[in-house]
């Protein structure tokens, strides 16, 4: 009589293979996280060039950008950034910041848009044009670290978002444009504009 083999995998391969399952799941986990992060930082990069193109249309026909963009804490307002989707359509619609601010949590609003500085307010009872603007996004750390903005160019300090810091550093995700003809802005430490 013949006795017949039986084949199969012995506790030992199993184990190697669970363990080799494993070592990708720990490599492939990390880089997933990471890919996801920097698809919302381009995603905030290419909105706020968005917003910066219509801001620019805005400016060729008012000689003036937007007034700051502030949320209430009852509901939007139509001041600001709103001023590009009506009543002419620059934009369809605004976009929203993938980090919503964590200084904003309690408001009504559960993904506000970026915050917006254009140093266009009344001083003295007089309202002048805006000549320059500041977008800017919490970035990663959910945490707004520019000072200033809602009077920018008038005293700024930004602290840009370096991802060679690590994709979860701190720092403003910001876009500017315009013209500096007044004000001060300091940028991560050195003078950008003004003295």
């Amino acid at each position: 009589m013949e006795t017949t083999k039986k084949t199969g995998f012995t506790l030992i391969e199993l184990l190697i293979v669970v363990a080799i399952i494993g070592i990708l799941a720990a490599i492939a986990v990390p880089n997933f996280l990471n890919a996801q992060m920097r698809a919302k930082i381009s995603r905030v990069q290419a909105d706020m060039k968005a917003v910066s193109t219509a801001l620019e249309q805005y400016y060729l026909d008012y000689n003036s950008y937007v007034e700051d963009h502030d949320w209430p804490t009852g509901g939007m307002d139509e001041r600001g950034l709103f001023r590009l989707t009506t009543p002419v359509a620059y934009m369809n619609s605004l976009p929203l910041d993938p980090f919503p601010s964590s200084q904003v949590r309690n408001w009504t609003e559960d993904n506000p848009h970026f915050e917006f500085g254009s140093g266009n307010a009344t001083r003295a009872g007089v309202q002048w044009p805006a000549q320059a603007y500041l977008i800017i996004s919490p970035g990663p750390d959910l945490n707004e670290e520019v000072s200033g903005n809602d009077g920018f160019p008038f005293g700024t300090t930004i602290y840009s978002f370096d991802p060679s810091n690590g994709l979860s550093s701190t720092g403003d995700i910001v876009r500017m444009g315009g013209q500096y003809s007044s004000g001060r802005i300091m940028v991560d430490g050195k003078m950008l504009f003004g003295g």
